[in-house]
């Protein structure tokens, strides 16, 4: 009896796995006709669609989706057809992707029929919905065109980034279409519990990012206070740059599983000496530690998991400098605090020369020169955000700095270079800044070689398109 019942349950599961191989075909050929049928108003198809014993379903409201860039703002409903198996696993199309769930696992049959041409930097994004619910049995079922919105007619949006964000069951599928065809940068937010995705295409001209002492990417006067005009007439407001947020994540992920890095500078196994050219990996900083690399032969990586809080006596330099070589520093957390000091020591003090440290940290990084701080920076300061956020929590004796301001600086610290910042309080008059001039001509890239930009983008064009789905 025992023999017999586990070979029914293999039985079992091999039909169930058989039927769902000729249900992802199916559903593959539906996604290819359906997307033939979108772009030909006169086309109507019919083909042999394979539902298993359970059968299929249409759904016209499936999640959303909201488009926005240039002149495009637009949220609209995403239909999808669905299938579930007896074992769990859903097959489903939606807006041109066909996608196989099992649990938590997401594997992308066919792509969606979203053309992008790097070329001529033009996305193409048609969004498919359906006109009604249905239920789909196997057999010949018809495919008709119902209506065409065509919401964008080639917009542009040069120097400008499209912000795709998508509520779907399948958003796993979405996010793997992106990160593979876009890359990681793209990748903005990922929300498991409201089941979302947040996508980032194109982005503002990085090449001047650096020409002011500070580009606050905010136009409310309120986010830059300047109490002693210490930033004088080297600024800019209204300005925003492209977030770090997903190229600092992945490059942390990468680095803690060992890939991209030659060093871990965790767990008590930095002993001081020089560092030198290559990629290192440490889960924070924190306290009166010196961490000093020698740039003679090579730029290096420093890349931080979480904060970075320098002591008074703490210090992240560079020496030996040589062939214009850089470090560039990747934090992962949301403060940053200095009271030591970062900064080039090739002649035995800091050498005001800005160009040979870039400190990248995420959008939702605090940034403290004080209160009560002798510390100083020396380098290119990049924490973009695009929107306002509470940095602190509160204002901790800040005076007029307040909790939107995502960098304080106060006291005796000691700024030298170029800051990117949503916003930015300047509260003491023994505060030091001053902008190195050298920066306008300099050729500074936030993105290193392995994590690129996302795609550029001139032009968006968007059509929604509805379609009839039923059986013949």
């Amino acid at each position: 009896m025992g023999i017999l019942l586990v070979a029914g349950d293999v039985m079992t599961a091999a039909e169930q796995g058989s039927q769902n191989e000729r249900v992802e075909q199916a559903f593959v050929e539906l996604g290819h006709t359906m997307s033939t049928v979108s772009v030909n108003d006169d086309t109507s198809r019919t083909l042999q669609f394979e539902a298993g014993e359970s059968g299929a379903v249409t759904k016209t409201k499936a999640g959303w989706i909201h488009i926005e860039g240039g002149s495009v703002d637009i949220n609209r409903s995403i239909g999808a057809v669905e299938y579930r198996g007896d074992d769990g696993s859903i097959i489903s199309y939606q807006s041109g992707g066909v996608w196989r769930e099992t649990g938590n696992q997401t594997r992308m049959l066919s792509a969606p029929n979203i053309d992008y041409d790097p070329e001529e930097e033009t996305l193409w994004f048609p969004i498919t919905t359906l006109s009604g619910r249905e239920s789909l049995n196997s057999g010949e079922i018809s495919v008709e065109h119902n209506t065409t919105d065509p919401i964008s007619n080639v917009t542009f949006v040069k120097n400008d980034s499209v912000t795709i964000t998508i509520q779907s069951d399948y958003y796993r599928g979405w996010e793997r279409y992106f990160r593979t065809e876009a890359g990681g940068a793209s990748i903005q937010n990922v929300d498991h519990q409201n089941r979302t995705i947040k996508v980032l295409l194109g982005y503002a001209d990085l090449e001047n990012a650096f020409d002011e002492g500070a580009t606050i990417g905010s136009d409310d006067s309120a986010d830059f206070k300047d109490q002693h005009d210490n930033f004088g007439d080297s600024h800019r407001t209204g300005t925003p740059l492209p977030e770090m947020d997903s190229v600092i994540d992945q490059m942390v992920a990468d680095a803690k599983a060992g890939e991209n890095v030659d060093k871990n500078l965790s767990n008590g196994t930095y002993t001081n000496p020089s560092l030198d050219e290559g990629t290192y990996f440490i889960e924070e900083i924190n306290g009166d530690e010196d961490y000093t690399f020698d740039l003679s032969d090579g730029n290096a990586t420093l890349v931080v998991e979480g904060d970075v809080n320098l002591g008074d006596d703490g210090s992240i330099n560079i020496t030996n400098r040589d062939d214009n070589n850089v470090l560039r520093i990747y934090a992962g957390g949301n403060d940053t605090v200095i009271n030591g000091d970062i900064c080039d020591v090739s002649d035995g003090n800091c050498s005001n020369d800005a160009s040979s440290i870039q400190f990248y940290g995420p959008s939702t990084m605090s940034v403290d020169l004080g209160p009560g701080s002798k510390g100083s920076f020396e380098g290119v300061l990049y924490v973009a955000s695009s929107e306002q956020r509470d940095w602190w929590d509160g204002v901790n004796g800040n005076g007029n700095c307040k909790d939107y301001h995502q960098v304080h600086m106060q006291a005796k610290g000691e700024f030298y270079g170029s800051i990117v910042a949503y916003s930015a309080c300047a509260h003491s008059a023994s505060t030091s800044f001053d902008y190195d001039e050298s920066l306008k001509n300099a050729n500074i890239d936030p993105y290193s070689d392995e994590y690129s930009l996302p795609p550029q983008i001139t032009y968006l064009n968007v059509a929604v398109h509805k379609l009839d789905v039923q059986n013949e």
